[in-house]
């Protein structure tokens, strides 16, 4: 349902939602095959600390702990009401979270809006507003925070630790942000889904997020975007970087939104083009750009000018890059355009058939001690904005070796505040040093083109 801006209430009690002191689990079955049961197993498997309070009114215990045949019989606190039943039982049970006085509710129940149940939704959420208990809702997958140790949901396993935080829509587009989060080290402060989204908004979730120590950028996946006056404010308040994909907008994506979350399109796509740029968001177009620019202004500083150097030991990933800066509007210069002396400079690290130009291409021999040199000479040119890295494994490169040698520049220079990039074409050597970078808090990615668009996002934050 619509709303005109974010609510004071909403945005306070989402600390619930993330990090609740206790949870009651409305449905949690005795058998693994069902949603209630996975909701509790997966808190107890990642370390949850809170209180779990099962409700199962034909069940005396779940998973060892003991269960409540009703929410009116827990008679300690609850934050957070979590609901797996089906969907007629709803109503009662939002009866029973505002008697004992819940912080938050969170529905994961299907079959409301999203197959002409309009009047229900509205109904409970309604109601619910009138209390002043924030719905998260119907029809998600769950929420959780790796630094709290909270997997809430149906979900099968938690991202790694980082500056990232993910609202979506989709479930399934959830999950599979959560595996790459786990394969490909994709950091995460926390996450949610927000399904039908008939009662918490987006706006609502910027605005915690801003509030949130471990988010440096905030990435959110929409299908329908019913309160967009409040969309716009709350990314205008925060000052944290923002990225967004929209998605439902071609002929039979409209119904298919529809039918997957509710979510209404009446606008065309260039409206949508028009609101993230006036809210001062990074608007992605496919997924994978989505993930690769969300890493990148999670993890580094914006990009203050467009003098950026790259280094690599491949022409070929030079030239990739070269056009795709073009594409992007953000094409090299050469080396003796951004700093005179840094060309010479440059000479001492790559043999005489290298290319000083820039990309400046230290050759197929580079050792780890040629790049460590390079990157130090790019990094301390008060005239660089940002360097571009990139390995190309040859016979003799040694890919581990190089990886160290960067990231042991890369934190030697932090307090220059330059952003840093890599690029590593290639097989598990290369994949391996994707991870560790990463891992230092260095965006770094398999193609040219992924890095670029990396690049060019951090330059778009750099003028929000």
């Amino acid at each position: 349902m619509r709303i005109d801006k974010a609510r004071d209430y909403v945005v306070d009690n989402l600390q619930y939602a993330l990090n609740p002191s206790s949870i009651a689990v409305v449905g949690a079955s005795r058998y693994p095959s069902k949603v209630g049961n996975k909701v509790v197993a997966e808190l107890l498997e990642w370390g949850y600390t809170g209180k779990i309070y099962p409700v199962n009114p034909r069940a005396d215990k779940v998973l060892g702990l003991k269960s409540y045949h009703t929410l009116k019989d827990i008679h300690d606190r609850v934050d957070l009401v979590f609901v797996a039943v089906p969907a007629h039982l709803v109503t009662a049970i939002v009866e029973d979270a505002i008697e004992i006085k819940a912080k938050v509710l969170v529905i994961a129940t299907s079959a409301f809006k999203e197959i002409g149940r309009e009047d229900l939704q509205n109904k409970i959420t309604l109601r619910l507003r009138e209390n002043k208990i924030p719905l998260i809702g119907p029809n998600l997958v769950g929420m959780g925070s790796p630094y709290n140790h909270f997997n809430c949901g149906f979900i099968p396993y938690l991202p790694v630790p980082g500056p990232i935080a993910m609202i979506s829509q989709s479930g399934a587009n959830l999950l599979a942000a959560l595996g790459t989060s786990q394969e490909d080290h994709f950091g995460m402060s926390f996450f949610v889904g927000l399904g039908n989204k008939a009662d918490v908004d987006f706006s609502e979730f910027i605005e915690y997020a801003q509030k949130d120590e471990h988010t440096k950028c905030l990435a959110i996946y929409i299908e329908g975007l019913d309160s967009p006056e409040a969309f716009v404010a709350a990314c205008k308040k925060v000052t944290k970087p923002i990225v967004v994909i929209k998605v439902g907008g071609s002929k039979i994506g409209v119904k298919a939104a529809f039918a997957h979350t509710a979510s209404e399109n009446p606008e065309p796509d260039q409206y949508y083009d028009d609101l993230i740029k006036e809210a001062g968001a990074i608007r992605a177009v496919t997924w994978q750009e989505f993930l690769d620019i969300s890493l990148a202004v999670g993890y580094q500083p914006p990009l203050k000018g467009d003098n950026i150097v790259m280094i690599t030991n491949g022409g070929g990933a030079g030239l990739l890059a070269c056009d795709h800066f073009e594409r992007c509007g953000l094409p090299l210069h050469e080396l003796s355009e951004i700093s005179p002396l840094l060309a010479t400079r440059m000479r001492a690290y790559m043999p005489m058939f290298g290319s000083p130009l820039n990309p400046v291409d230290i050759a197929g021999t580079a050792s780890a001690i040629q790049y460590k040199g390079a990157f130090k000479q790019a990094l301390r040119d008060p005239a660089v904005d940002g360097i571009l890295g990139a390995i190309c494994p040859t016979a003799v490169t040694d890919v581990s070796a190089i990886c160290d040698a960067a990231i042991e520049v890369y934190e030697a220079n932090k307090e220059l505040n330059k952003p840093f990039i890599m690029i590593c074409q290639g097989g598990k050597e290369c994949h391996d040093a994707i991870l560790k970078f990463r891992d230092h808090g260095i965006p770094a990615y398999a193609s040219a083109e992924q890095a670029v668009n990396a690049i060019a996002a951090l330059r778009k934050t750099a003028v929000k």
